[in-house]
């Protein structure tokens, strides 16, 4: 049993003592319960010190108390010492306390994971402080990407996203889940752990690799700890970092710090969809919005669940129940719209179309092909019917305008909506120098015919990353690597394509995190 759950059981024995010691009746009545004189209380002796964020109404109802705090919550389960006499845990302080808006900025997206984080880490008995863990790795962006590779809220590199069996392929980023990423990183932790047998020393191995922790403690004094071992600048602030915003959750006030109120209830709930399914059939039957289902799940690359699963939709907890039952009602001829199939050799578009029951049009059209000419290992997308070719995903994304935002360049408005740069400059008659006035529309092309564009009303995630250029890296590699053109590298770093790279030379790229890279 968690302390909080002793404080709770405790409280609710208390009060009851309380009602029977005023004479205080049923409740049943439409006779509003008496106020009671909680000060009785104080004579009875509590098995620890009770916080009162975490009193809820099944104490007395009519009893007025704070609401309940997810704060409150994961200070309870903190374990580690905050070595606070540590003058690298008091410079990230210092930073925090000069920078209040700090967790403010990221509410929505604390909101949305981190009641969820804490209570896989309670469940584990695990110290509260690994809940806070994202915010340091990725202020909790599923989207968020380093230049090493790392992706999702708790930053895997690939190996180790395949260790620990975080599925990633065309339809679907395991790291980016928020539900699958969180039990493997838990899991890593938990090893890491009962590796060093050291919570500091485990945490240092999550960022830097166990490898390189061992090497420095066999290179330490015996009994060294995390401070006294030379480790990469990285890790030697990232440790002190998470101790400091706990730190800054446990005591905001005598730091000058306001935390964002966080309610202590999970925001969403995890449906099993039972096979693959397109999200527009999902969206039609659950009459929830296709942008609100890209949003609650960052993990999903196309536009449907994969088809060898995981078959799971996180839902806001408000539609979920309905909705997982109306899932369960589609027929399974129904719940596909499109097929993605493999061009083998000997196929002919004229072969596919007849062998999927369409038409050669209808391939060309879903697929932006001018010619019947196809390749082997091309992809094609196939629609089921003819409906599939005029669904709502695929009118979203017809000839429209758009008004230039603050940070926009033609190479990100092009990758967020799918549009290929040059038509992008071509229909609105501006040059890839030309300079984009916040307010100014431009014409988005009719791109119905593009594959991505009919199949997805997915908005790319743009983030921007400074890669270090490693020894035998070249353009087409780095290129290969994050999914982007060797021409844009070159393009967003005024490269000469001819000249070669230098180790430790630093290139800016900015990655679409919403599709996966390698």
């Amino acid at each position: 049993m968690t302390a909080t759950m002793r404080s709770r059981r405790f409280i609710a024995s208390a009060c009851a003592a309380v009602l029977l010691l005023t004479g205080c009746q049923s409740t049943s009545t439409n006779t509003p319960p008496e106020i009671l004189d909680l000060s009785v209380l104080e004579a009875l002796e509590p098995p620890q010190p009770v916080n009162p964020y975490l009193l809820t109404e099944e104490i007395a109802p009519g009893v007025e108390i704070p609401d309940p705090s997810l704060w409150a919550e994961i200070i309870a389960d903190f374990q580690l010492d905050r070595h606070l006499d540590r003058n690298r845990v008091q410079q990230e302080l210092r930073w925090m306390k000069r920078h209040p808006s700090y967790l403010h900025n990221m509410r929505a997206r604390l909101e949305r994971h981190l009641a969820y984080i804490h209570a896989q880490v309670e469940a584990r008995g695990m110290p509260g402080e690994l809940a806070l863990l994202p915010i340091v790795e990725s202020a909790l962006d599923p989207y968020a990407f380093s230049h090493g590779g790392a992706a999702g809220l708790w930053q895997f590199i690939p190996a180790t996203a395949k260790r620990f069996g975080l599925e990633r392929n065309w339809w679907y980023e395991g790291r980016r889940d928020p539900v699958a990423a969180t039990d493997a990183a838990l899991d890593y932790l938990e090893y890491l752990h009962e590796r060093f047998d050291d919570w500091l020393l485990a945490l240092a191995s999550y960022n830097a690799g166990e490898g390189n922790v061992s090497r420095a403690k066999r290179r330490a004094p015996d009994g060294a700890d995390f401070f006294d071992l030379k480790l990469p600048r990285e890790t030697s602030a990232y440790v002190p970092r998470l101790l400091a915003l706990a730190e800054l959750v446990a005591n905001p006030e005598e730091l000058g710090v306001e935390l964002p109120p966080l309610s202590p209830d999970i925001p969403f709930q995890v449906v099993d969809t039972g096979s693959q399914m397109d999200l527009s059939v999902i969206s039609r039957v659950t009459e929830i919005d296709l942008k609100t289902l890209y949003q609650w799940n960052p993990a999903l690359n196309q536009w449907s669940t994969p088809p060898k699963g995981p078959h799971h939709l996180i839902l806001p907890a408000e539609y979920a129940p309905r909705a997982a039952a109306k899932i369960a009602a589609v027929p399974e001829a129904e719940r596909v719209q499109w097929l993605r199939v493999t061009v083998r050799s000997g196929d002919t578009l004229s072969q596919l179309a007849s062998r999927h029951r369409t038409d050669v049009a209808s391939l060309k059209q879903a697929n932006g092909l001018r010619s019947s000419r196809i390749t082997v290992g091309d992809s094609l997308l196939i629609p089921k019917s003819p409906e599939a070719l005029s669904n709502s995903i695929a009118s979203r994304n017809q000839g429209t305008t758009y008004v230039v935002q603050n940070g926009d360049s033609l190479w990100t408005i092009s990758r967020a909506h799918n549009i290929p740069i040059n038509r992008l400059m071509k229909t609105n008659h501006v040059g890839p120098k030309d300079y984009l006035r916040v307010g100014q529309k431009l014409t988005l092309p009719d791109t119905s015919a593009s594959p991505m564009t009919v199949s997805s009303s997915r908005k790319a995630e743009i983030r921007k990353v400074r890669y270090g250029v490693r020894r035998g890296d070249s353009l087409a590699r780095i290129a290969s690597k994050f999914n982007v053109r060797i021409n844009d590298i070159v393009s967003w770093n005024k490269l000469n394509a001819k000249d070669y790279l230098q180790p430790g030379q630093t290139l800016l790229l900015y990655i679409n995190a919403s599709t996966g890279t390698d």
